[in-house]
């Protein structure tokens, strides 16, 4: 039996790979089919600057990129839900608000992990804790009489923390994260204000796609232009319009 497919490795997702994906407003778009959904997931996996953060992260994806992508965003989140039960992602709160959480491949998250404690005295209980809490529950995060029952006192918790693999919830209760995140939410943030100040200072506050495909990222849009526009669509922050020149990028109404 041939090994199990990561997230996106569908014959549509690499090709999407291969490829630029396409922004809203540029036929094709992938339709809300789960291997749409696999392949628009691919499609921006592959934008993630793994170098930018030393190969030591995961390639993170928000969920709301998929909607720059995916028109139907019911389908987006049942198929995102489905791979979180089959133990293909996980799906993370990256302390950007209540509603914005990260996709992550459960394979290279483990693989991450055990990568930045391989040696340490922290290893062992971060093995036990990938396979008896992370492995046997898809949740967002644990309470201390869940973690209890699997065997984690205070002590375990606090170490878990000091690994970056919790974070706080509230009193009691926590959530699954990536050691390093921390790093990647600072540079989405300051990519997200570049684009935008970008966009605000042009004229009429649009500018059409196929400019900021030809230029040099702006100072502070690290992540790239590509992965932020995702961002910035999805959430709908910017809007795509389209034009006889192609689409135009848009803020949005505050």
């Amino acid at each position: 039996m041939s090994r199990r497919r990561r997230f996106g490795d569908t014959e549509s997702a690499l090709a999407a790979k291969r490829r630029r994906p396409e922004l809203p407003g540029e036929p094709p778009r992938p339709d809300g089919s789960p291997a749409g959904v696999e392949a628009a997931l691919g499609a921006v996996s592959a934008l993630f600057p793994r170098r930018l953060f030393g190969d030591a992260l995961p390639p993170l994806v928000l969920r709301h990129q998929l909607y720059s992508l995916v028109g139907d965003r019911t389908a987006v989140d049942r198929h995102l839900n489905r791979l979180r039960d089959e133990g293909r992602v996980r799906l993370l709160h990256l302390g950007l608000g209540p509603d914005t959480l990260g996709v992550v491949s459960l394979e290279l998250y483990r693989e991450k992990v055990l990568a930045a404690v391989s040696g340490s005295p922290r290893e062992p209980l971060v093995r036990r804790f990938l396979e008896a809490a992370v492995a046997a529950s898809p949740e967002l995060g644990y309470e201390r009489s869940g973690m209890g029952e699997r065997g984690f006192g205070d002590k375990d918790i606090t170490q878990l923390v000091a690994a970056g693999l919790l974070t706080v919830r509230d009193a009691g209760s926590w959530w699954l994260a990536v050691p390093g995140a921390g790093r990647f939410v600072r540079a989405l943030i300051r990519g997200r204000r570049a684009l935008l100040s970008l966009i605000k200072r042009s004229r009429h506050r649009q500018v059409p796609l196929r400019d900021l495909e030809g230029l040099r990222a702006p100072p502070g849009a690290a992540l790239g232009v590509p992965f932020l526009l995702h961002d910035l669509l999805g959430e709908g922050r910017l809007l795509s319009v389209p034009s006889a020149a192609g689409p135009l990028l848009r803020l949005a109404d505050p």
